[in-house]
């Protein structure tokens, strides 16, 4: 009985330590909505026409609040109001008159200034298109 108890105690210790070492090396965990990394970007995401996000960086939630309308909100310190955000539109939804608008939203089309609003349509009106965005 003692020697299994002393196999076990050690392949426990064994375990642990492995776990402990492939730890270290594993991908860091992502706070974001979708998990995708961009070390260049403060922020960045890929949004589906009805709002879902696809995976992102930086940003915490997305709403679409009408037709063609999205916030998107970044975390916390990122200042919408100091970026210039860019956006254009996913390939496979997107017309080929398709229009994209992005702004900090200082504006408070979202209600709140810590979200950046993206605006889709088409030339005869707004129109639900997915996108991608960026925040340098």
């Amino acid at each position: 009985m003692p020697h299994i108890k002393k196999t076990t105690t050690s392949i426990a210790v064994t375990l642990t330590a492995c776990a402990a070492t492939l730890g270290a090396f594993a991908a860091p965990a992502h706070a974001d909505l979708g998990g995708a990394t961009g070390p260049a970007v403060r922020a960045a995401a890929i949004v589906n026409a009805n709002g879902s996000v696809v995976r992102s960086k930086g940003v915490v939630g997305v709403r679409k609040i009408a037709t063609g309308q999205y916030c998107i909100r970044l975390d916390s310190d990122i200042n919408p109001a100091n970026t210039v955000p860019v956006a254009t539109v996913q390939w496979q939804s997107a017309p080929w008159d398709s229009s994209i608008f992005v702004r900090p939203d200082n504006m408070a089309s979202c209600g709140d200034g810590r979200d950046v609003f993206v605006g889709t349509g088409i030339a005869s009106g707004a129109r639900d298109i997915g996108f991608h965005l960026i925040v340098p």
